[in-house]
Parts: C-alpha cells; structure tokens; sequence
C-alpha cells in the first residue's frame, strides 16, 4: 500500500510540475510561436519578429513616431505622421494613446518610404504576395495572418487563426480629408511600389474578407507599416 501511495504522489507531483512550467512559459512560446525581438535604436521600441518562409517581418505595426500631424494636414510629398483618433499635434499626448501602443502609428506614403528602422524596409507588392503565397495564397491569407480572437477584428471565427504568428489588427487609416476611418474592419499597410505620381499600392485585410488584397491609394492618406528585414 505504501509502495502504491508513494507512485501515485509521484505522479501527482509529476502532472503538477508540468502544469507550473507550462504556466510560466511566456505566451508566445505556449502558442509555439518562434517570435525574436527588435529594439529600434532610434526611439527604445521594442518589436517581435517572425520568420515565415524566407522573410522576417515584424509582428506588430510600426511605432516609429518622430512627430505627430493633426489629420487634416495631408501632403502627397511632405512625410507626414498621425495617431488613430488622435487630432492634436502634441507628441507625448499621441504617444500616450492606447490606439498608438495597441495599432502604431499611421503615415502618409512619404513618411512610410522613410519609416523602418536600419536594416529593414517597407516592402514592395511583390514582397507581401511572397508572404501570401507562403501561408497558402493571398485568397486566404488574411484570415491566417489575422490576430484570432475577438479582442480586435469582433469576429467569432475559427477560421481566422493567426497560424503564422503575423497578428495583422485593423487599425484602419487616415483618410486625406482629416477622417479617421476602418478601426475593426480593416488593416491598410503601404507599400513602397508606387503607381504613378499620385498613387501608390497598399495592402488590405477586412473583418469581413478571407484574403489579403491589394489596391492603389493616392499618397496622402495615412496607413499603417509592416517593416520586412533586408
């Protein structure tokens, strides 16, 4: 009898010590999700990055914030910085924001070619289609790139699954007329292809779509950025 109380304490605490260190593991590593972390040198922001096939992506958008611009400042060739609902131009209040710690900044075309930190760069189409393409095609891709869960996107989903690590979030955009537009409907994110002297190409993720779409915009609204490394 002793011998068979002794094997089940043994077991007992065996399951107990599991439970414990599978409780203390950070979150990203219980997701098994392979995240590293960069520090941008220029203001002390920490980002995760996330390897999916041969690209390094950040993992959050940019929050690369010199200044701040009130929404009905656009410029098609002036850089130009916003915060999601945020109309004044005091840096620290912008700063402050829980849309800017939660969904980054926002940036006119200008200011997205010039955003990302040393040794990473705001990517081309063609970049963002070799990530779709990798997670299955750009038809689905946006409900496996999506954050999952509800805390975001609103949405009771299982196909949204967030399988990459990627955690796309709709922060929506500044539009040129000073609107603030889309938060928890969709994600815009800039790419460096431009179009032609007005527009450039953009990517697009919506709460109510499967896929990662691409369209042009012309260069003064404010959209988010996906930083790729070199």
């Amino acid at each position: 009898m002793k011998k068979n109380n002794l094997l089940l304490f043994a077991l007992i605490l065996g399951i107990f010590i599991v439970l414990v260190t599978a409780c203390g593991k950070d979150g990203d590593e219980v997701k098994n999700k392979d995240y590293d972390y960069f520090t941008d040198q220029r203001d002390g922001e920490m980002y995760k990055t996330i390897k999916i096939g041969d690209q390094v992506w950040m993992a959050e958008n940019l929050r690369y914030l010199p200044f701040v611009t009130e929404p009905d400042s656009g410029s098609p060739t002036i850089p130009l910085y916003y915060v999601l609902a945020y109309e004044g131009n005091d840096l620290a209040e912008a700063r402050a924001s829980d849309y800017f710690d939660t969904y980054g900044a926002l940036y006119n075309w200008e200011a997205a070619k010039i955003a990302c930190p040393s040794g990473w760069h705001l990517p081309t189409e063609a970049e963002w289609m070799q990530l779709a393409d990798f997670v299955g095609g750009a038809g689905t891709a946006g409900d496996k790139l999506k954050e999952s869960g509800t805390a975001h996107w609103g949405l009771i989903n299982d196909e949204i699954t967030d399988e990459f690590g990627f955690t796309a979030l709709p922060g929506g955009c500044c539009l040129a007329n000073g609107l603030f537009d889309g938060l928890e409907s969709y994600a815009a994110w800039w790419t460096v292809t431009g179009i032609d002297t007005a527009q450039a190409s953009y990517i697009l993720m919506t709460h109510n779509g499967t896929g990662m779409y691409t369209g042009m915009s012309i260069r003064e609204h404010g959209f988010s950025v996906r930083c790729v490394k070199d």
